[in-house]
């Protein structure tokens, strides 16, 4: 029994030895690679518009963190826009992008479920349904997020 416990206590600091602590912040990167996780994004032309309901969606893979969000403003205003950061090896810098702009009528119920008409930039009026409040448009859901943590508008540098 004495020899149980003693191989116990071995492997138990042979295991903790393995594990390092990050002290700082500085330190994390390191360890996923990324010098930092995308975030959502909302372009600064947007900043004082009320955010009626925002909704995202997370994706990560070896090389690029990628956050897709859709905006809906009080107004009927909608952006949907998509942010990516890269690891350091991969080296690019990160990325703002608006995909597409525009205004969305509320077609039936409200937006943690129902049902949306898009009039984007593209032209194409597009349809999206909400159902337990994820977002559904072209095939992409999104989450709906708390209103209270919706990124800061985005400037550009003049």
């Amino acid at each position: 029994m004495l020899s149980v416990m003693a191989a116990a206590l071995m492997l138990n600091l042979t295991f903790a030895s393995c594990e390092k602590v990050l002290d700082t912040e500085e330190e994390q990167p390191q360890q996923t690679g990324f010098t930092k996780l995308a975030e959502a994004y909302l372009p600064g032309a947007y900043g004082d518009k009320t955010i009626a309901a925002w909704y995202s969606l997370y994706t990560e893979n070896e090389y690029k963190s990628k956050v897709e969000a859709v905006f809906l403003f009080t107004d009927s205003a909608v952006a949907i826009t998509k942010s990516k950061t890269y690891t350091v090896e991969d080296g690019r810098e990160p990325v703002n992008d608006i995909v597409a702009l525009g205004i969305f009528h509320q077609v039936d119920g409200d937006l943690i479920n129902g049902t949306l008409r898009f009039e984007l930039s593209s032209g194409i009026p597009r349809s999206a349904r909400i159902r337990d409040s994820i977002l559904t448009h072209d095939g992409i859901s999104y989450t709906m997020q708390d209103n209270d943590k919706a990124p800061l508008p985005y400037q550009l540098a003049q």
